[in-house]
This record gives C-alpha cells, sequence and structure tokens, in this order.
C-alpha cells in the first residue's frame, strides 16, 4: 500500500482524505459489505482529526461509496448486481461508484422524463424560445470545445421551465451528485459523448415540447439519459 496519511492534519484537507479512502479501499482485502476500519484506528493511520475523517466519509456517502449504520460503523455499499459489475473498471471504489451513477441515472431518468411532461403543460412560447436559444449556445460550446462540456446547465433550464419549484429542487440535487462523481473519477463520461448527436437529440426534444406532444418528448429524453446509461453499463 502506498504512503498515506504522511502530512501533518493541519495541511491535510478533506478532499485529500477522501483520495487515501479510495486507496484504503482498493489496496486493502475489504469486499463490498466489508464494514471500515473504526474512526480512532483510521484517524491515528492517516494523522489527521476525527472531524476532518468525518467530513470525507460524508464525501463516500453522499457518492454512495459507503453506509452507515448507527451504533454498527460504516461498510461498503454491497453491488446492487452480479457479473460485469463487479469487473469494469480494475478499482473496487470505481465500481462501487459506478453503481452510484447507474442508480442517479435512474432517478434522473425518470424525472426528467416527466419534468419534459410538465414543460409541455406549463411551458410558455418565450419559455421554448429560452430552451432553443440554450441549446443554439451549449452548440457553439460544443462546437469549439469538442466536447459536452456544459450540458446539465440546459437540463437545468429544463427543470426551471417545468414551473415546479420542487421539481427544480429535486433535479438539482440529482445533477449535483452526478456532477460531483463526473469530476472526481468519471472524466471519461464527458469525453465519450457524441457532441452532434447530444446536440441533435436536444433539438428533438425541444421540437417536440414546441409540438406540445408529451408523449414524443418524454421517450426522447428517455432515449436521451439511456445513452448515457448504456455506457456505463
Amino acid at each position: 500500500m502506498r504512503n498515506i496519511g504522511g502530512r501533518p492534519s493541519r495541511t491535510l484537507l478533506y478532499e485529500d482524505v477522501v483520495n487515501d479512502l479510495y486507496t484504503l479501499i482498493d489496496e486493502s482485502q475489504l469486499q463490498p459489505g466489508d464494514k471500515l476500519p473504526p474512526e480512532r484506528e483510521l484517524t491515528e493511520k492517516l494523522g489527521i482529526s476525527r472531524n476532518v475523517l468525518r467530513e470525507a466519509f460524508h464525501v463516500l456517502e453522499s457518492r454512495g461509496i459507503i453506509n452507515s449504520h448507527q451504533g454498527k460503523g460504516r461498510f461498503l455499499r454491497v453491488m446492487p448486481k452480479a457479473g460485469d459489475m463487479t469487473t469494469k473498471y480494475e478499482s473496487l471504489s470505481k465500481n462501487l461508484e459506478r453503481c452510484s451513477m447507474i442508480e442517479a441515472y435512474e432517478v434522473r431518468q425518470v424525472l426528467e422524463m416527466k419534468a419534459v411532461e410538465l414543460i409541455v403543460r406549463n411551458a410558455s412560447e418565450d419559455d421554448i424560445d429560452d430552451l432553443e436559444k440554450a441549446c443554439r449556445e451549449l452548440e457553439v460550446i460544443f462546437e469549439e470545445t469538442r466536447r459536452t462540456v456544459g450540458e446539465f446547465e440546459l437540463h437545468r433550464l429544463y427543470a426551471k421551465k417545468t414551473k415546479s419549484l420542487f421539481m427544480e429542487q429535486t433535479m438539482e440535487i440529482v445533477l449535483s451528485s452526478i456532477l460531483d462523481m463526473m469530476h472526481s473519477r468519471f472524466h471519461d463520461v464527458l469525453d465519450i459523448h457524441n457532441p452532434k448527436k447530444e446536440i441533435d437529440s436536444h433539438k428533438q426534444i425541444i421540437s417536440a415540447i414546441r409540438e406540445r406532444d408529451a408523449e414524443a418528448a418524454k421517450q426522447l429524453m428517455f432515449q436521451h439519459i439511456q445513452d448515457t446509461m448504456d455506457m456505463l453499463q
């Protein structure tokens, strides 16, 4: 195992501890469902305070890597599926996080299908104009970067145009969780998408919204999200 926890606690931020915990998970004999070492052992091993460790644990919990059970301790999550779910990546921690990413996309798929249905029902023509404008601006960004960077801003706009505060808030929680995982360990998800295909998909979704065809919009959004889920499988 590489040397972890080698810096004084005053200079060690919780982000560093998150990486140390990933190393601990990947290089130890821990398996999905196993209990993590107790806090006292980890604080001594990593040379950190209990508060910093708990901040790091909170990050891993939000990413679905570990589960906390009151009075029992913290455990690695159990793989929801067998087979290739455990072998796509070499590291156990990334395979565990991949499970969480897929689950987040499953929730997102349901929410965004409902979102476009609400947009069809509630949005004004000006609102749909805003969606088309945002899509055009995103197309320029995609052409310049050759990556699908910034696409989540359009999805946030979809949520806003539902005119449902709870939908907008719930979507923000889901999108923020996915972005956190993408930026921490799944950069490749941002690179494997085809920018032209993504823009064409959004244009079709917005066109169906413009035509007030809720069923078509829902099916198009379903497939839009499913394409990414298929990449993660």
